[in-house]
């Protein structure tokens, strides 16, 4: 399992904003991405930042209402403590950080799923796999390659369609195409409801992730 640095989240942050097309930057060591289709504003992130870090972090964020914090860290409720006393609310708890190990997986596409259409595209380091039911959209998801890692993003299915086996289908579909590369890890970062499948395709908690925004 990868070992969680700030080069770690770096890579994360690199490919999420790559297979969504966002626009970064640097605010000091930590990176920051234009949600130039949500909020138009900026979201940093960090991992475990110092007091001081944490203190620079939080004043950039309260700079607009629309802009957030996101830190990956262990020790949640300090870091909920933390962001209250520099005028930062939770916005969410609920997400995981998560690795597996790309040795070993399976390179071959999944066995075609029986009344779907399922569609792969690649665009240099960015794939995409799209599942449709008599033309409307059922699941999705995106990868993204950077150098030796896979970052896995918007996997997704749609209410009426999970519990039909989509979302491990994409998550396959797409690992076959992350292992076009030479890659050795996969990295994303979990909701709630997806924590169950990714569980049991293998994939290893390595640490919270808190978003945080300004106090209104």
């Amino acid at each position: 399992m990868r070992v969680l640095n700030d080069d770690l989240l770096e890579t994360w942050v690199t490919g999420w904003s790559r297979a969504r097309g966002y626009q970064t930057r640097r605010e000091g060591r930590f990176p920051a991405v234009l949600l130039h289709d949500k909020t138009n504003d900026w979201e940093y992130f960090a991992l475990e930042p110092s007091p001081d870090e944490f203190a620079a972090l939080a004043s950039s964020a309260r700079m607009s209402p629309e802009r957030l914090f996101t830190i990956v860290t262990e020790r949640v409720n300090e870091t909920r403590g933390t962001a209250l006393v520099y005028g930062l609310n939770v916005r969410s708890t609920d997400e995981v950080f998560m690795t597996m190990d790309m040795i070993g997986q399976d390179i071959e596409d999944p066995r075609p799923l029986d009344g779907f259409d399922c569609e792969t595209q690649r665009s240099g380091t960015v794939g995409t796999v799209t599942v449709t039911a008599g033309g409307e959209l059922a699941a999705s998801g995106s990868v993204a390659i950077v150098d030796d890692t896979a970052v896995y993003d918007r996997i997704v299915t749609e209410p009426g369609y999970r519990r039909r086996g989509l979302g491990s289908y994409v998550m396959r579909a797409l690992t076959a195409v992350a292992l076009e590369h030479d890659v050795d890890a996969g990295l994303l970062v979990a909701t709630a409801d997806g924590l169950e499948l990714y569980r049991y395709l293998g994939w290893e908690n390595v640490a919270s992730v808190v978003m945080f925004e300004p106090k209104l």
